[in-house]
C-alpha cells in the first residue's frame, strides 16, 4: 500500500470515527433531553398531586367545620329541650308535693273537726 492509499484509509477511518463520535454525542444529548423532560413531567405530576391533596384537605376541613357547626347547633337545641323538660318535671313534682300538702291539710282539718264537736 502506498502512502496515498494509507492516507485515504486514515481519512476514511477518521471520518467514520468522527461520525460515530457525533452520533454518540447526539445520543447522549438526546438522552439528557429525554431525562430532563421526564424530570419535568415527574415534577409536574408531583406538584399537581400535591395541589389535589391540598384542595382535598381544604374540602375535608370545610366539611368538618360544617358538620361540627351542625352538631353544635343540634347540641344547643337538645340542651334547650332538656332544660324545658327538666323545668316541667320540677314544676310537676312541685305540684305533686303541693297537692300532698293540701291533701294533708284537708285530712288534718277533717280529723280535727269531729274532735271539736
Amino acid at each position: 500500500m502506498d502512502k496515498k492509499e494509507v492516507d485515504k484509509v486514515a481519512e476514511a477511518f477518521e471520518k467514520v470515527t468522527e461520525a460515530a463520535r457525533d452520533s454518540y454525542r447526539a445520543t447522549v444529548e438526546n438522552a439528557a433531553a429525554v431525562n430532563e423532560s421526564n424530570n419535568r413531567l415527574a415534577r409536574s405530576i408531583l406538584e399537581s398531586n400535591v395541589k389535589a391533596l391540598r384542595v382535598q384537605a381544604e374540602i375535608q376541613a370545610s366539611f368538618n367545620r360544617h358538620t361540627l357547626q351542625g352538631l353544635a347547633e343540634q347540641i344547643r337545641k337538645n340542651r334547650e329541650v332538656f332544660l324545658g323538660l327538666s323545668r316541667k318535671s320540677v314544676n310537676a313534682y312541685d305540684g305533686f308535693l303541693d297537692s300532698l300538702s293540701s291533701y294533708y291539710e284537708v285530712v288534718s282539718e277533717e280529723l280535727e273537726e269531729p274532735e271539736d264537736r
